[in-house]
């Protein structure tokens, strides 16, 4: 009677647990291949709902504490804004909750819709961001050059722009193209997305081997009470404020990482914070405030 009342609780215990509440599982994200109605079990699709999901979004509503979400590098970037959030994205000291890019990208551009451009002088367009205050102009997968306000600097008009230049002023962006070229014909983009992942109010989290780039504000943004995070061969590209952010009383380690052209900060790190730097590369010098 013993055994079966203990094979009856062990049954009951696999019909309705939630993924990651007894063992750490994988849940595999693939971008070209995947679908959401998949259970993120497999790699590859090998049933009817078994393979894996199609964006990191629907990877992290699956998850459970000390899960990993493995996404698959099919050359063609992720387009999701990732928060982790809570005990239920939460790992252990010996079993981390991570996100596993193997070398993926994950990006906050969008592309510019046909019009978006208007011309407003010879050679000079405009256009008018949705969301104000951060931005990051893109072409062909990478940020354009940028005329910037110089410390003191005020522009009480549009200043002069270098062909292939821009610059934000009053609430849009404005480009000086090549001559007689119609930006509306060529591949731009700018920054949508907010921030690629940003962490509250968890610990024991690793993200490794990605690259995030494009988003409005930071490449990742580790926000408030998050404890315990390691980022590890991570790339912080061409955002909008700065790759890294980290405030409030968050503890992150920081191991093998890259941080190269976001517009004002390499990493900022505020308030009681607290950042530990291993065999990193920033190309301007992190802040602390």
């Amino acid at each position: 009677m013993r055994t079966m009342r203990l094979t009856l609780t062990a049954l009951l215990l696999a019909l309705f647990a939630t993924p990651g509440s007894v063992f750490a599982e994988n849940i595999y994200v693939n971008n070209a291949t995947g679908a959401d109605r998949n259970d993120g079990s497999a790699s590859e699709t090998v049933g009817v709902f078994a393979g894996p999901v199609r964006t990191i979004t629907r990877a992290l509503r699956l998850a459970g504490p000390s899960d990993a979400i493995v996404l698959a590098n099919s050359g063609t970037p992720y387009f999701d804004e990732v928060t982790i959030d809570g005990r239920r994205l939460s790992g252990s000291e010996a079993r981390p909750f991570r996100i596993v890019g193997n070398g993926a990208v994950l990006s906050g551009a969008m592309a510019l819709p046909a019009g978006a451009w208007e011309e407003v002088g010879r050679d000079l367009w405009r256009v008018r961001p949705y969301r104000k205050g951060h931005y990051q102009l893109v072409k062909d997968g990478a940020a354009v050059s940028e005329r910037r306000q110089a410390a003191g600097e005020s522009w009480n008009e549009l200043p002069d722009l270098d062909e292939n230049q821009w610059c934000a002023w009053k609430g849009a962006i404005y480009l000086h193209s090549e001559h007689n070229v119609d930006p509306n014909e060529q591949n731009f983009g700018i920054a949508r997305g907010q921030c690629g992942i940003t962490l509250h109010s968890v610990r024991h989290v690793e993200i490794a081997d990605l690259t995030v780039q494009h988003y409005r504000l930071d490449g990742i943004n580790v926000h408030d009470r998050a404890s315990n995070v390691t980022l590890r061969n991570v790339a912080l590209v061409e955002n909008g404020r700065a790759g890294l952010t980290v405030a409030g009383s968050s503890t992150v380690r920081v191991a093998g990482a890259e941080t190269r052209a976001n517009r004002e900060f390499s990493m900022l790190v505020q308030e009681s914070a607290a950042v530990d730097v291993r065999e990193t590369t920033f190309d301007t010098e992190p802040t602390v405030r």
